[in-house]
């Protein structure tokens, strides 16, 4: 994926225009989708961690000490957590809360992944949206007793008085039976499952919530490969996340505390390194300098494997600003 690796040094980390993400998606549907990205792939680095109350990140956060290590908190249903990297200090202002109040009356997704153990995040599976703008392009094709629209990559079609779309690395055939069916009932989309895939996750197309941390690349020690610029993390729900995965494009990247990961720019900057630390959350650090290269790649995994969730609680000690935004990561509906 040639412009995957040729990102610029200037490029802002965060939620590129509509246009330009629209255009680049439809470039990587091309072939070329799966060309130039490193895969990597590797255990992860375990390291102990420790107990620790609440209270710690906020004393962390406001002393400017290195953020403690510590176990991951859990992961509890509706809830976002945060995520930060042990051993660096959180920078003033360096956390926030995005909210998107109107994330809950948009689109719905159904994220499906393969069963025999190969799905993961964006890898070996589909996301089904309702609803979606009318089809510019593809081949047609139907869906069961209607007309559709194949794509590279994706599939849609009319239902209930708008469009559905299946979008996914599975292949085209399997789309369509997807999509065929995929019904729709007030207002949400219910897939009757074809055999070989389950339901991962269900939810709002775009997160409520994103909570994310920025640092200066610099403090990381990896300003070598990811040069002077940024480093962020970000936590969210939503389907939106792996559908921009299969949109444009992502590769293997080994794992993250034992989470299969994959690399990808679909989250601004140069680079992510993305994984699932539980269904329908997505969790990533990523980064705005240097091209993205193998060792771009490589420090990411090192900075991920230092990562640690925060409960909220934990996450609200830090004193994340909070603003209202549009979480779509600039991509089309």
């Amino acid at each position: 994926m040639g412009d995957l690796l040729s990102n610029g040094p200037d490029r802002p980390p965060w939620r590129p225009s509509r246009r330009l993400i629209a255009a680049a998606a439809a470039v990587v549907s091309s072939a070329a989708v799966v060309i130039g990205i490193v895969a990597l792939n590797g255990p992860d680095d375990q390291r102990p961690r420790a107990p620790e109350s609440p209270s710690a990140a906020a004393s962390s956060a406001s002393s400017g000490a290195a953020f403690p290590p510590g176990p991951d908190a859990p992961v509890t249903a509706g809830q976002t957590p945060g995520l930060v990297i042990a051993g660096l200090p959180l920078p003033r202002g360096g956390t926030s809360i995005r909210r998107d109040r109107a994330a809950g009356t948009g689109p719905l997704t159904v994220v499906l992944r393969r069963t025999d153990g190969s799905g993961a995040l964006g890898r070996h599976g589909a996301v089904v949206t309702f609803p979606v703008a009318a089809p510019s392009g593809g081949r047609p094709i139907r869906v069961g007793g209607v007309s559709g629209r194949a794509l590279a990559r994706e599939v849609v079609w009319p239902v209930e008085g708008s469009y559905a779309r299946v979008r996914g690395d599975l292949p085209q055939s399997e789309l369509i039976a997807v999509a065929a069916a995929t019904r729709v009932a007030s207002g949400r989309p219910r897939v009757e499952v074809p055999r070989g895939l389950s339901v991962a996750a269900t939810g709002a197309l775009w997160p409520a919530q994103l909570n994310e941390t920025r640092y200066g690349s610099r403090a990381t020690g990896e300003v070598d490969e990811l040069s002077g610029g940024l480093t962020f993390t970000g936590v969210a729900r939503g389907g939106g996340f792996e559908d921009a995965l299969y949109a444009t494009g992502a590769q293997p990247a080994g794992t993250v505390h034992g989470r299969p990961a994959v690399v990808t720019s679909a989250f601004g900057g140069n680079g992510a390194l993305a994984w699932e630390p539980a269904p329908g959350v997505v969790a990533y650090v990523g980064y705005s300098g240097a091209a993205l290269d193998r060792g771009a790649v490589d420090a990411l995994r090192r900075l991920a494997s230092r990562t640690r969730l925060l409960s909220p609680a934990q996450w609200r000690a830090t004193g994340p600003s909070t603003s209202d935004q549009t979480n779509d990561l600039g991509l089309p509906d």
